[in-house]
């Protein structure tokens, strides 16, 4: 049964799931081409624990040095050498002045590694990169 309308009315009814179908296509677009902070944290790396309940922060842009339990430094999912990694600091810090680093260390590795990527950091500019570590559940 058809209900009967006014024509004179002043309504307007418009159709939305054009609108809403091409919304959701854009919202899974960007889901599936935006790039995540977690691409940069490899699992295999055990942080060291603490009480603290300070907040971890993350920014996508921060150059992410992940230093595993045998001393080997990743960044972007590929071993560097002490030399790459210099020159990808100095990069960074060159391409950006407000730039940060984050530095993601095994606690079962060795200090040596974590030191040295340390010193790098310091003379190359970033006086306090970020030492990312895991809060404890106490």
């Amino acid at each position: 049964m058809r209900i009967p309308r006014d024509e004179s009315s002043d309504e307007v009814f418009l159709n939305l799931t054009a609108f809403i179908d091409m919304m959701l296509v854009l919202v899974i677009f960007f889901l599936a081409t935006s790039r995540f902070t977690e691409e940069e944290r490899d699992e295999s790396i055990r942080l060291a624990k603490t009480g603290s309940t300070l907040p971890i922060g993350t920014v996508s842009d921060m150059l992410v040095i992940n230093i595993d339990k045998d001393g080997r430094k990743v960044i972007d999912g590929k071993p560097r050498a002490l030399e790459d990694l210099e020159s990808i600091v100095r990069e960074r810090r060159a391409a950006r002045e407000d730039a940060e680093v984050v530095l993601r260390v095994d606690v079962r590795g060795q200090f040596a590694p974590f030191a040295e990527t340390l010193e790098i950091c310091h003379r190359l500019g970033f006086k306090s990169p970020h030492i990312t570590y895991e809060q404890s559940s106490d």
